[in-house]
């Protein structure tokens, strides 16, 4: 995908459009060329251009080179690698997908981009083969069968991202979880449950507070102490086997827990089931010692 700062509103009309011309542009033999800049060269660059700019001016590796390519007249930042020439990309294996708003840095304090999305492949047989799966795909999506079967709903306006389990819904939810829970506990799994909200200093302790603030659920007590609604199960399964002693004889050790986690995701990235604020995570922990990893990284490859 791209993003673009215009004030001309990008619709499904302009696709056919836009693919011409992409076309065109592979038919004209143009060239990719890369070569790497200093920070200072890249500021000179793109010194019209207040998006790469904002950008060059958080970017801190002690001196590295960054890489540029241009084609035609068009010049970017980019790792690379790329083909040599348009000439060596086929002309019919992409196709636009859609345009939605996309926040700058993903912030919804910042000013809303237009972001297309394109499907390319290196072969038309490939890319015919994705369009068939998202029109199945599209035909057992979540939110239509979410509707149609009575299984869940959604409330926006109050609970944005966070799933209404209906009673036929609810009992798929609690079968899954049985067949899981049925295993787990072949496997010799402990089932332990942890609470949802924990003081401010696991979460500092753990580097969700620090690297995750603002995807965080928190807030002020009325005794002055600061609480996050846990993001991730791990920090309190950490604590449960902490707690008390342990002896090398109980490793390896299994620790499962079917965590509800709450992380804060921008409005624009809710969809369906697939992406909400409020989930049940299937979290399981294993504890041994360092001669035991390899065959338990194999077993835990074989459960799954």
């Amino acid at each position: 995908y791209y993003d673009f700062d215009t004030e001309y509103r990008f619709s499904e009309e302009d696709f056919a459009k836009i693919e011409k011309e992409m076309r065109d542009l592979i038919k004209s033999n143009g060239r990719f060329e890369q070569r790497n800049v200093s920070i200072d060269e890249a500021k000179e660059i793109f010194a019209n251009q207040p998006y790469k700019m904002e950008w060059l001016n958080e970017y801190d590796a002690a001196g590295e080179a960054l890489s540029i390519y241009t084609f035609r007249d068009f010049v970017d930042l980019c790792r690379g690698p790329h083909v040599e020439s348009s000439k060596d990309l086929p002309r019919d294996s992409f196709k636009i997908r859609s345009v939605a708003g996309a926040y700058w840095k993903g912030n919804a304090k910042n000013k809303m981009l237009q972001r297309i999305y394109v499907d390319a492949f290196a072969s038309k047989e490939e890319l015919d083969a994705f369009l068939k799966m998202q029109e199945e795909a599209a035909a057992r999506d979540n939110r239509k069968l979410g509707k149609d079967m009575d299984l869940f709903h959604f409330e926006p306006d109050y609970a944005p991202g966070s799933v209404f389990w209906h009673d036929k819904g609810f009992k798929v939810y609690r079968k899954l979880i049985d067949f899981i829970r049925e295993r787990q506990n072949r496997e010799g799994y402990l089932e332990i449950s942890t609470p949802t909200v924990m003081e401010r200093a696991l979460w500092e302790r753990s580097g969700h507070w620090a690297k995750y603030a603002s995807h965080n659920y928190a807030g002020k007590t009325q005794d002055g102490k600061d609480f996050c609604v846990k993001p991730m199960s791990c920090p309190g399964g950490m604590l449960v086997f902490g707690h008390g002693l342990r002896s090398y004889k109980d490793l390896p050790l299994y620790m499962a827990e079917f965590g509800k986690v709450h992380r804060y995701e921008a409005a624009g990235g809710l969809s369906g089931i697939l992406r909400v604020r409020e989930f049940t995570q299937d979290d399981a922990h294993i504890f041994c010692t360092e001669e035991q990893l390899e065959e338990e990284v194999v077993k835990i490859l074989r459960f799954i």
